[in-house]
């Protein structure tokens, strides 16, 4: 990607920098928004599969430790061995839950109008003028502008509308009471940081998730991923099955272990 890609026009370092950001800024957006898409579209089979992958991991884990008291002359106490397999799983289950939750929050976005989505833009701008740490170091001291930001970003990257006009009315009443000057901001470095931010633009642009822009633009590559996902999910199934036989084979014939995945 050539500069003019990143930005247009000669403009002194400072508004170059602050375009740039801009810029960035809103790459992450679209990032962000093609997560929420990715997860919308295959969401349900991820999951499915990670419930699956899950399952496997603490068969396999159970398989592990049995094989281990068994090798020390050792009884299988079940209840001991669910409370191991509680503490091992807790991060996979933790993770699913995560995702979850994700999934739901995909389903449950809105689509704005072309007048909303540029008033978001409009706004999200002059607050970076205004507050942006990047472009303005001493909000970086103030913790309640430092939240105020935060803020921000969250509102910008979900298209919160009405949390991002309320945020205005707070920010500039905030900066006012702080008697932040525009004059007075200086950045030091700042054709390293242009640089710096430059590279960022390309990373962002050369990987996931902003990559999986062009595969949910066609159709074709859609269901093929589809079909990558249900040939893995079968593939883990099948691991499953064969996860069983081992474990009846290493607990004795007729003997079962109650799963108790604690899976939503």
């Amino acid at each position: 990607m050539g500069n003019n890609e990143i930005i247009k026009g000669q403009n002194t370092s400072y508004t170059r920098y602050e375009e740039l950001i801009n810029r960035r800024d809103d790459l992450r957006k679209k990032a962000f928004q093609y997560q929420a898409a990715y997860v919308s579209i295959f969401g349900d089979l991820i999951i499915e599969l990670f419930r699956k992958k899950i399952e496997c991991i603490r068969k396999k884990k159970t398989i592990e430790y049995c094989q281990a008291s068994l090798n020390h002359g050792k009884t299988v106490e079940q209840e001991k061995l669910q409370e191991y397999l509680e503490q091992e799983m807790a991060d996979f289950n933790k993770q699913l839950d995560n995702m979850v939750k994700e999934h739901k929050a995909s389903l449950a976005s809105t689509v704005l109008t072309e007048i909303e989505l540029s008033e978001i833009k409009r706004i999200y701008h002059r607050l970076v003028k205004m507050i942006h740490p990047d472009m303005n170091p001493s909000v970086a001291k103030s913790e309640e502008l430092m939240d105020l930001w935060n803020r921000v970003v969250v509102c910008y990257d979900c298209n919160d509308l009405t949390g991002l006009q309320e945020l205005e009315v707070l920010v500039t009443k905030a900066v006012s009471a702080a008697s932040l000057e525009e004059a007075d901001i200086m950045i030091p470095n700042i054709e390293e940081k242009i640089s710096d931010i430059e590279k960022q633009i390309r990373t962002i642009m050369e990987t996931d998730p902003y990559q999986y822009k062009f595969l949910l633009d066609d159709k074709e590559l859609v269901e093929k991923k589809r079909q990558e996902l249900r040939c893995e999910l079968k593939e883990y199934e099948e691991y499953s099955n064969q996860l069983d036989e081992v474990l009846e084979g290493i607990i004795g014939s007729g003997v079962k272990i109650t799963w108790q995945m604690s899976l939503k």
